[in-house]
C-alpha cells in the first residue's frame, strides 16, 4: 500500500469515527471540524502526512479528558495506517491551554516538538519525517 493510500485510509477512518460539526468560531469557518464526544478537531490531508489544524474541548466540558481521548483516537489511526500526524501547536485564545502547557500536553502524548522553522512550533507524531 502506498503512502498516499495510507493517508486516505487514515482520513476515511477519522471521518467514520467522528461527526461533522460547525466551526466553534466564525474565523475558523474555513476548517472542516469533526466532533468526537465533547471534543472537536479539524484534520486535513497533505501528501505525506495528516495535519491536525485545531483540537479543543467544548468549554463547559474542559478538564475531563475529552481532548485526550480525541488525540488518542488520532494516534491510533496514525499507528494503524503508518502515517505521520503533524499538529499546529498554537494556543489560539485565552480559553484553552497556554502555549507552554499545550506543548507539554503534546509531549505527554509522545509528540516531537519542532521549533526549527515556525512560530508557534509544530508537533509531530511519531516523529518528523
Amino acid at each position: 500500500m502506498s503512502l498516499q493510500s495510507n493517508i486516505h485510509a487514515a482520513f476515511e477512518e477519522w471521518i467514520a469515527a467522528t461527526q461533522a460539526c460547525e466551526a466553534p468560531r466564525a474565523e475558523d469557518a474555513n476548517l472542516n471540524f469533526r466532533r468526537y464526544g465533547h471534543a472537536l478537531a479539524a484534520l486535513e490531508m497533505e501528501s505525506d502526512y495528516l495535519v491536525l489544524c485545531r483540537i479543543e474541548t467544548v468549554p463547559e466540558q474542559r478538564g475531563k479528558g475529552h481532548a485526550n481521548r480525541l488525540l488518542e483516537l488520532l494516534i491510533g489511526i496514525s499507528n494503524r495506517h503508518q502515517v505521520t500526524l503533524l499538529g499546529q501547536a498554537n494556543a489560539y485564545n485565552d480559553n484553552g491551554l497556554p502555549q507552554a502547557l499545550l506543548l507539554a500536553w503534546y509531549k505527554r502524548h509522545d509528540f516531537e516538538v519542532d521549533h526549527s522553522h515556525t512560530s508557534p512550533p509544530l508537533v509531530w507524531y511519531p516523529s518528523k519525517p
